[in-house]
């Protein structure tokens, strides 16, 4: 049962981190929108920002619900994604409607000018109950389960055309409808046990602020971080706010809103101090890269300097940390266990001493809150100079530890040890098999993935998220290590059936070159 529940978390994880890569995006076109509107453009410009900005708001950051729905059912669903698409975006609109008609007719739809704080809400048209990104969520990973469950089931010819898709259809139908009428029950409950977790969590103070940024990071080789910062970033766990006449929930959803009406906000939400955890992708792994490169023998420090310095930029630009944090985890889990220790406690310290900057990623992502808002609501230079002084204090405890317990960081692994990241020879661009689908990557030929995974009938489905490709196998017994090192990688973390090879930025063209082999869609 553990077992079949940390499988099921996994898979979940894994799901929804597919719609959440877009969202730096988001970001970064609302930022350009505010920009355009700063005082002083000319008019034909700040109507393009004002466009911008509402096209943003309104398609997007409003309609994370529905976005997180499709999302999910996509990822989670085996085969047919086209069809899972489909019946998500379906499934999404049947519970709108039953739920509405459900509060219609018993008399339990709130009529206000306002419903903020009613317990209801406006989506795509439709008053339901408000359930803000959770609907979307739980939609999807429903959606998804019965999609797997039955969209392979065949009926005979006579009414063959009632099965597959379509019967996962029928009974998703069903399944949402009484969905709908329970949660105009059920959801009022969950809204105050929401709001009373909100009141524990604020109320734990900076202890929980240090459970939260030490999760965030320590989680990472599980896959399971991202179920620690979902919540606070996507619903009203981090709390609830009006801006602009606009009720959002979320750290992420206030910060988009505050993004949106810089010019009308004196302070920004507490909600903030839960967009920090990019800190440690900033700051840390400097300080990492540099006691690494102090620590190597001299004759490998060039070496480690060009395997580390190409990683250190992605992670501080882009928040990409998995290719240098893959270097040492597994081989000094000791060092791994300080580094989350240090981000937990770096973020409580920022919000103690006053920092409101937000950022999760790297600086790309907290661009946006640099450029749009003003320096005395996101304080940046406390960040700024507590990531000056953490810098030296990751490079003095890991120099300290690296020597002190011999660890075999990057340079210092024995000669006769086998180095975890794969050491094979750059193949030649996107090479063709005689069929044109692509069977060789600038690092290494795509076969070699899939028969140390076991071969194309051991596998079952193939994801990826920002860095790490994430398979799940028939048998783990058939998986073939050495086979799949021949393309170059930064590690492999297996749990059973459950594999993941840390590609780095490339990860999604090589999913889908092995998805295109595979004859997976």
């Amino acid at each position: 049962m553990k077992e079949r529940l940390s499988g099921s978390m996994k898979k979940f994880s894994q799901a929804i981190i597919q719609p959440v890569m877009f969202m730096a995006v988001t970001g970064i076109l609302l930022a350009v929108g505010v920009l355009l509107q700063m005082n002083g453009m000319p008019a034909q410009i700040s109507g393009i920002g004002a466009f911008i900005k509402e096209l943003v708001m309104n398609a997007s950051i409003n309609q994370l619900s529905v976005i997180f729905c499709v999302g999910i059912t996509t990822a989670l669903a085996k085969r047919k994604k086209v069809d899972a698409a489909i019946l998500s975006i379906s499934i999404f609109l049947i519970f709108l409607y039953a739920n509405n008609a459900w509060l219609t007719s018993h008399g339990m739809l709130v009529e206000a000018a306002s419903l903020s704080g009613t317990g209801q809400a406006v989506v795509l048209g439709v008053q339901v109950v408000d359930m803000g990104v959770f609907l979307g969520i739980i939609l999807g990973c429903l959606t998804g389960y019965i999609f797997n469950k039955f969209s392979e089931t065949q009926f005979p010819d006579v009414i063959r055309v009632y099965g597959g898709s379509r019967l996962a259809y029928l009974i998703a139908f069903l399944v949402t409808g009484a969905f709908a009428i329970a949660m105009c029950y059920v959801w009022p409950v969950v809204n105050a046990g929401i709001s009373a977790s909100a009141g524990f969590i604020e109320g734990s103070g900076n202890f929980g602020l240090f459970i939260y940024g030490f999760l965030n990071r320590f989680l990472i080789p599980t896959g399971m971080h991202h179920l620690v910062y979902m919540p606070f970033l996507f619903t009203p766990v981090a709390g609830t706010a009006e801006i602009a006449g606009q009720t959002v929930s979320g750290a992420y959803g206030i910060l988009m809103a505050e993004l949106g009406a810089a010019g009308a906000i004196t302070e920004m939400h507490t909600s903030v101090k839960y967009m920090m955890f990019g800190f440690s992708k900033v700051f840390g792994t400097v300080g990492i890269t540099l006691a690494f490169i102090k620590s190597a023998p001299k004759e490998k420090k060039k070496q480690v300097m060009g395997m580390l310095i190409p990683l250190v930029l992605v992670a501080v630009l882009t928040g990409i940390t998995e290719p240098l944090e893959f270097s040492f985890l597994f081989v000094s889990p000791i060092l791994w266990l300080v580094h989350s220790v240090l981000d937990g406690l770096f973020q409580v310290l920022i919000v103690m001493l006053g920092g409101r900057l937000p950022f999760a990623g790297g600086i790309i992502d907290a661009l946006p809150a640099l450029v749009a808002l003003p320096a005395n609501l996101t304080k940046w230079y406390i960040t700024l100079g507590i990531g000056i002084a953490a810098i030296p204090i990751w490079y003095f405890v890991f120099t300290f530890l690296i020597k002190k317990l011999n660890l075999k960081t990057p340079g210092r692994e024995d000669e006769a040890e086998t180095v975890a990241v794969a050491e094979a020879e750059p193949g030649p661009d996107a090479q063709k098999a005689a069929d044109g689908t692509p069977v060789q990557d600038e690092l290494g030929d795509i076969n070699d993935i899939i028969d140390g995974l076991g071969g194309r009938e051991n596998i079952v489905t193939v994801n990826n998220c920002f860095t790490r490709l994430r398979v799940e196998v028939k048998d783990y017994r058939l998986i073939k290590e050495d086979r799949i090192n021949k393309f170059k990688n930064s590690g492999i973390v297996k749990k059973e059936n459950n594999v993941q090879i840390i590609i780095g930025m490339r990860v999604q063209t090589v999913r889908e070159d092995i998805c295109e082999l595979l004859g997976l869609e």
